[in-house]
């Protein structure tokens, strides 16, 4: 055979030799002996799921709510699955409607659904925790479900749960008790099982998506919350107490133009097999707005209104968006008792009023540019290899929304957004090279991974052990903090 030929029939074989994919590292291998290690030395881990990412269910019956599509979960479809999936709506006069026996029930470590028949599954969180016991943890959902799985109840890893629809300002507020609750439990199996008397425990911290929100406003306003009186939470790093290390994976920092779609229009899943959310449900959720992006990131224009905010309810109402729009079918099935068209929309304006509002101010909070203080360490992890949305635009002639401009992202989180780059608000006359966030991040990694493959990664979860496990820590000890509170100057 000439040897032209010859190299024509090897050369696909040769550049499909070279062009082939990176080995994925040994994460056994890599940290089979520090994973045996068996000693206080090193910080719990506190995992934290995003929106949709914790079993919701009914009290009164055990009922799973959402879990996600598992048998018996509730039917939006149905008037009874249709109030317990929808949060609390807010009367005129303040008070809530009384749906407040659906509560979390523990993170969501994978999504089952059945499609046609088929089973199917979608890891969500199970890598993550996967990792951890890789790495010698324990964690305790896990354990408490399986008592064989590990030989004792020193738990090492919690994942916390949360009710996804309500405000990430509330939720922050519960993540700062649980993150203390954590250190006292842990400080008591100090002292039973290694003698240590008062440890100062400090947690690391995992955050997918939304759950870094929610982890951000805390460490920035502890458990103040919202004020109720209209004022500003006051920034005073408060929620860092016992916090070390916080890594956000696939975080929206600067909100996504899904969220705003999503409380337009709803989310199908897959009618008539899967259900529908409509805007009547996923209107009612108060994180969801606080999903939104910026206004001065022009993400949401408005044909021939180039002032319109999306924080304004007016702008809602004039253009008939989400719990302003014609959605009285399902309020009726919502308020069975409020005879008059007219004061159940009244109760959806007041609803969507209110959620806008505590979104504006819960957005403008965690955007305040201020550092950290300097124990604790910022990590960032996001994708942006596949396109994503990063702005529509609404024309109010034919009622229609369109994508205007895709960018690259993880296909939910644009990559502006995981960054906070405030280089999106277009302004040329202060536009530089370099990085312009109010986040101080200490370090960043960027996967070519989409928004739950960020977790699934193993490039991903071989940099969370070295973080958790092996990078030296600025205290400059090998813990990251002094175990003893003897130990402190």
């Amino acid at each position: 055979m000439p040897l032209h030929r010859l190299a024509l029939l090897l050369l696909p074989a040769l550049v499909a030799a070279c062009s082939s994919g990176p080995n994925e590292p040994d994460i056994a291998l890599t940290y089979n002996r520090i994973a045996a290690a068996e000693s206080p030395y090193r910080n719990p881990v506190i995992v934290i799921p995003g929106i949709l990412g914790s079993k919701l269910k009914d009290i009164r019956t055990d009922q799973p709510v959402w879990g996600a599509f598992v048998s018996g979960a509730a039917d939006p479809q149905s008037d009874q699955g249709l109030k317990l999936i929808t949060a609390p709506y807010v009367y005129p006069d303040g008070s809530l409607t009384n749906w407040s026996h659906v509560v979390p029930d523990g993170a969501l470590e994978q999504v089952r659904l059945s499609l046609l028949g088929i089973p199917l599954s979608v890891k969500a969180y199970a890598d993550i925790v996967s990792a951890l016991n890789a790495g010698g943890f324990r964690e305790e959902q896990l354990g408490e479900n399986n008592e064989l799985f590990y030989n004792d109840t020193h738990y090492t890893a919690y994942q916390f749960d949360y009710d996804w629809r309500m405000s990430n300002a509330d939720n922050a507020a519960r993540l700062f008790d649980f993150v203390q609750d954590v250190r006292a439990r842990v400080a008591k199996e100090y002292a039973q099982k290694f003698g240590i008397k008062d440890a100062d425990i400090k947690v690391d911290i995992v955050a997918h998506s939304m759950g870094g929100l929610l982890t951000r406003y805390m460490l920035r306003y502890g458990d103040q919350g919202m004020p109720d009186d209209g004022t500003d939470p006051v920034l005073d790093w408060s929620g860092t107490l016992g916090v070390e290390r916080v890594i956000l994976v696939g975080t929206p920092n600067a909100g996504s133009a899904y969220a705003f779609r999503e409380l337009l229009q709803g989310k199908n899943y897959g009618l008539p097999i899967l259900p529908y959310y409509s805007p009547a449900v996923l209107g009612s959720f108060a994180s969801l707005y606080q999903l939104l992006p910026r206004d001065r990131h022009h993400a949401v224009r408005v044909v021939g209104d180039p002032g319109a905010s999306i924080y304004d309810i007016e702008v809602w109402k004039k253009y008939g968006w989400g719990l302003a729009g014609d959605i009285d079918r399902d309020l009726k099935r919502l308020f069975p008792e409020i005879e008059s068209q007219a004061e159940r929309r009244a109760v959806a304006l007041h609803t969507l009023g209110v959620h806008l509002e505590e979104a504006r101010r819960f957005n403008a909070a965690i955007d305040i540019p201020a550092a950290p203080p300097e124990r604790i360490i910022f990590n960032l992890v996001f994708g942006d290899a596949d396109e994503t949305i990063r702005t529509f635009e609404f024309n109010p002639e034919n009622n229609r929304l369109k994508a205007t401009m895709r960018v690259p992202g993880d296909g939910t989180v644009a990559r502006y957004s995981a960054l906070l780059d405030e280089r999106a608000d277009g302004n040329d006359a202060i536009w530089t090279p370099r990085l312009r966030s109010p986040i101080d991040y200490d370090g960043v990694v960027i996967l070519p991974y989409n928004h739950i493959g960020l977790t699934q990664s193993k490039v991903f979860i071989d940099n969370l052990l070295y973080w958790l496990l092996e990078e030296p820590r600025k205290s400059g000890t090998p813990l990251g903090y002094p175990l003893s509170s003897e130990d402190n100057p």
